[in-house]
């Protein structure tokens, strides 16, 4: 029984770590647009460093979204993750139930936090 629920509870925390990530896309793209904003979108040094990071970890995380096989699971997590739209939202969009939409993302993340940049 041990065995179970560690594997559960594992299986959970990589679901969390996933979507601990993939909601980092949404938090780097805010940075970079503000501090584009405030420095005019001229960077040096640590500050072009900075922005390199960042755009390096949005490319890979949205990379391995669009990687994903099953077409559902890749259009939840895009537009939930990376156009920032609600669950409702993707729900409608795809024509099925906010229920069907929270599956298929929690089965989504499980799959992409193999994937994620650590």
């Amino acid at each position: 029984m041990e065995r179970e629920e560690m594997k559960v509870h594992g299986a959970r925390g990589g679901r969390a770590e996933a979507d601990r990530l993939l909601r980092s896309y949404r938090r780097s793209e805010e940075i970079l647009r503000a501090t584009r904003k405030f420095s005019g979108g001229n960077f040096y040094g640590e500050d072009a460093a900075c922005e390199a990071a960042l755009s390096a970890r949005m490319y890979a995380l949205r990379g391995a979204i669009l990687d994903m096989g099953d077409e559902r699971e890749r259009m939840v997590l895009y537009f939930y993750y990376v156009k920032g739209f609600t669950l409702e939202r993707c729900a409608k969009m795809m024509g099925v139930s906010l229920r069907t939409v929270v599956r298929i993302k929690s089965a989504a993340l499980e799959k992409i936090a193999e994937k994620l940049p650590k």
